[in-house]
This record gives structure tokens, sequence and C-alpha cells, in this order.
């Protein structure tokens, strides 16, 4: 039996999938490597035990990234990069006690741009 070639909407599929991991991947690494600053950067904004939750949204952000890269355990993956990022802006990115215009603009868009990729996250745990 023949294999068939794959559609361009598994092409398409297949790049939406690799282009939103990449984020978390390289965000997840970036924790990683400045473990210090991120976890200094949490513990200003008030987030409960900084080093322990910077290794938790590494561990999240790596293996999530991973597990839907690989489509292995998609689901979860899917799950775990939703489970941090959803959170995240109601923890990070309190645009609205921002006094300064750029700062209020900056922290606005990382509020509505971890939103928008948590419901990317929803999404495809829903195809999952």
């Amino acid at each position: 039996m023949a294999t068939q070639a794959p559609t361009w909407s598994a092409w398409i599929s297949m790049a939406g999938r690799l282009l939103f991991v990449v984020y978390f991947l390289l965000m997840g690494l970036s924790h990683l490597y400045n473990f210090r600053e991120h976890a200094a950067l949490l513990k200003r904004k008030g987030v409960p035990l900084p080093a322990a939750a910077t290794a938790l949204t590494i561990v999240t952000m790596v293996g999530g990234s991973v597990l839907l890269l690989l489509g292995w355990h998609a689901t979860l993956g899917a799950a775990l990069l939703a489970a941090i990022i959803l959170p995240a802006p109601f923890f990070l990115h309190h645009f609205w006690t921002e006094t300064e215009s750029y700062a209020r603009l900056s922290e606005f868009a990382h509020f509505v741009k971890d939103l928008s990729l948590g419901g990317a996250a929803l999404m495809l745990l829903a195809r999952s």
C-alpha cells in the first residue's frame, strides 16, 4: 500500500505548530540560561516562590514544546503550554498599574499576546 503525500493543510498545520512552539521553547531556554534574572523578575512582580515558579516554567515550556512539536502526547504538551501561559498575564503584565505611556503599552501588548498564545494552545488542545 502506497503512502499519500502530505496535503497543503497538513503542511500548514505543521508549520503553524512549529512557529507556535518556537516561542515557548526559546522562552523556556531563556529562563534556564538567565535563571536568576527571571526569578528576580518574578519576585519583583510578587509571584510566590519565584525560583520554584521559574523552574516550573522552564520544565513546562520546554517539555510542552517538545511534546507538541514531536506530536508525542500532543494533548499533554498543549495542556502544559496552556496551563503556563494563561495565568501569566495576570501575574506579570499589570498594564493597568503603569503610569508611563510606553510601559503601559508594552505591558498591555504582552498581556494580550499571552492571552492569544493561551487561546492557540487551547485550540491545539481541542484538536489533539
